[in-house]
């Protein structure tokens, strides 16, 4: 591994106080497809390791749909929308109940957080579930978050819990998301049928060709392969979140990481913004849009200004004060967001007027 990439590595364990760790399927269950007691002390036995070090633990977990696979008798033929709500509601519990034994021993106890989209993407929720994570972590607790899957919908759901994982440390403001898989790096080829397949310790920009690498997941019992993996990392790397994928069955595994020993870190030299400039970026729904003039475009584009009504050549969409909308220029790219201080019904193109200051505005990412 090129010795840049271990010392950044270091960097970011050194400075890292808030990691969040998402664990998929495939680490918690044996080869029968059933919940492994082994796979949940490893886990737990490196998380009080890092909890006695000074370092802050959120655990993203899935394994919920595997679980009531096997208390309702699934088997592993696949399973409707509705089947796999039943499953993961009878799973729940056998779930947090084998975390629940596993911190026990390590004298850890754990909190469960089940989430859907509709509590991220609304900001007085976003704000309760940040003061709730805080606590959690203040009183030693260790809180595991998983999606309800109860009452998600096709439509209205996270996708996966790697997504999910992504979202959570953007909450709780993380230095680092380690995401746990059945696979050691990402490699430029798939290295069970290409002998000349490489691993690949650092990846500082997701692109096309990244994503080609990733390839399909192998295993039928989760929803994140490392397709799914990669595209997380990409979008958490575009608002300064750095992103591991390593195996998650090993004793040491995130410590090994750490230690550039193994896994994938996928880099940024963004900063992480604030909590409340990652919420109006990334998490919020925008619900219209302001088209601007050219010269107010290229005003915002600077990061240090605000957008004042003259600037404004027409609008779209109903919206209320206070909801985040999107900004864009006159060829209709989307340059930023923000936190409109304006109804659409009170807002007059090209009136005098501040419509979205530059502390309630996150510039869009340019890139592809």
């Amino acid at each position: 591994m090129a010795e840049s990439c271990k010392e950044r590595r270091a960097e970011i364990r050194k400075r890292l106080r808030v990691l969040v760790v998402k664990v998929g399927s495939n680490i918690l269950t044996g080869a029968d497809g059933a919940l492994s007691g082994r796979s949940f002390s490893r886990i737990a036995r490196q998380i009080r390791r890092l909890r006695d070090e000074g370092v802050r633990v959120v655990l993203v977990s899935s394994g919920a749909i595997a679980a009531g696979r096997e208390r309702i008798g699934f088997g592993r033929r696949p399973l409707s929308l509705a089947q796999k709500q039943a499953a993961a509601s009878a799973g729940q519990t056998a779930l947090m109940g084998q975390w629940e034994k596993a911190f026990r021993r390590h004298g850890l106890g754990v909190a469960q957080i089940l989430l859907t989209p509709s509590d991220i993407a609304d900001r007085e929720r976003f704000t309760n579930l940040e003061r709730t994570v805080e606590t959690l972590l203040s009183l030693g607790l260790v809180p595991v978050v998983n999606e309800n899957d109860a009452v998600a919908t096709f439509e209205i759901r996270f996708g996966d819990n790697d997504r999910l994982s992504a979202y959570v440390a953007g909450l709780v403001r993380a230095q680092c998301l380690l995401l746990l898989s059945d696979v050691d790096y990402l490699y430029t080829a798939d290295p069970r049928i290409d002998p000349e397949a490489r691993p690949l310790p650092c990846v500082r920009h997701v692109n096309d060709r990244t994503l080609r690498m990733a390839g399909l997941s192998r295993s039928g019992l989760g929803t994140g392969g490392m397709s799914s993996k990669v595209g997380t990392a990409q979008w958490a790397n575009g608002w300064g979140l750095p992103v591991g994928v390593l195996k998650g069955d090993l004793p040491t595994g995130i410590f090994r990481f750490f230690e550039g020993k193994t896994g994938t870190l996928f880099d940024t030299d963004r900063s992480l913004p604030s909590n409340r400039k990652i919420w109006i970026g990334q998490f919020s729904v925008p619900q219209g849009e302001l088209h601007l003039d050219a010269g107010a475009a290229l005003a915002l584009r600077s990061g240090r200004t605000s957008l004042l009504g003259r600037g404004v050549a027409s609008l779209s969409g109903d919206f209320l004060r206070g909801e985040t909308i999107l900004l864009k220029d006159p060829q209709g790219t989307e340059i930023a967001r923000g936190i409109v201080r304006k109804s659409s019904r009170a807002i007059v193109p090209g009136e005098e007027g501040l419509l979205v200051h530059r502390n309630d505005l996150v510039l869009s990412d340019p890139s592809p």
